[in-house]
């Protein structure tokens, strides 16, 4: 049984139907796998962007609600890197 979402999880705002990070957690253990890239079309409180961080999964996310973008951008300090900001290491033998 996950409970709802505990207040140490609210720490960066309120935001009104905000997902348990163990909900979370569980549901992209269930269906991604370290690498893969998760989609969150309606990201509210940034709860999906944020757990796939520190599960090694790339997000995007969406939010239309420009009131919760601060709540968003403290969840996901230091920023995810982009595709473009990735630094490739060549090893040669």
């Amino acid at each position: 049984m996950i409970p709802v979402t505990p207040k140490k999880e609210k720490w960066a705002g309120n935001h009104p139907t905000q997902k348990p990070e163990e909900l979370i957690r569980r549901i992209l253990l269930a269906c991604t796998k370290e690498g893969d890239l998760v989609l969150d079309p309606f990201l509210g409180s940034g709860t999906t962007s944020a757990v796939a961080m520190k599960m090694g999964r790339n997000s995007i996310g969406i939010e239309k609600n420009k009131k919760y973008s601060s709540i968003i951008e403290k969840r996901l300090k230091p920023p995810q890197k982009t595709l473009s900001e990735t630094k490739v290491e060549i090893v040669k033998q």
